[in-house]
């Protein structure tokens, strides 16, 4: 939770209320997932060096799972909350990676973990430049 709380803060201060819950439950959707899904690759080292972290506890499977769970969320959110707008839909690229991970044998989370900085920055950023021209426009 403490990873969106800046973006709480901003949209207080832009618009001087707080975000609907809705908002805030694809966030957390979101970072969790994220947080889940960076501690896989990690699995066998953290174990081995005695640290038991949420993917240690869980295992490879069921930690992949548990993030397509949450990033299946944060789509059906974001594509609710936008009313389905066609740009929308590349939210799904989300659950798309562990789904991926979980069915093709030849993917590995070790190389597709590096793949989620430029996922995170290309839709970060055009939702930014999107809302960004709404408000512009007015």
């Amino acid at each position: 939770m403490l990873y969106i709380m800046p973006g709480i803060l901003a949209y207080y201060l832009a618009s001087g209320s707080l975000p609907s819950a809705w908002l805030v439950a694809a966030g957390f959707l979101h970072i969790a997932a994220m947080h889940l899904f960076s501690a896989v690759p990690d699995i066998e080292c953290d174990r081995q060096a005695g640290i038991t972290t949420s993917a240690v506890l869980l295992g490879k499977r069921a930690s992949l799972l548990l993030c397509l769970l949450f990033w299946s969320g944060l789509a059906a959110l974001a594509l609710m909350l936008t009313g389905f707008h066609y740009l929308s839909f590349l939210v799904l690229l989300y659950p798309a990676v562990p789904l991926g991970l979980l069915v093709f044998r030849s993917w590995r989370v070790e190389r597709v973990y590096w793949y989620l900085p430029y996922l995170n920055t290309i839709l970060g950023g055009m939702l930014f430049t999107v809302l960004v021209l709404l408000l512009a426009v007015g």
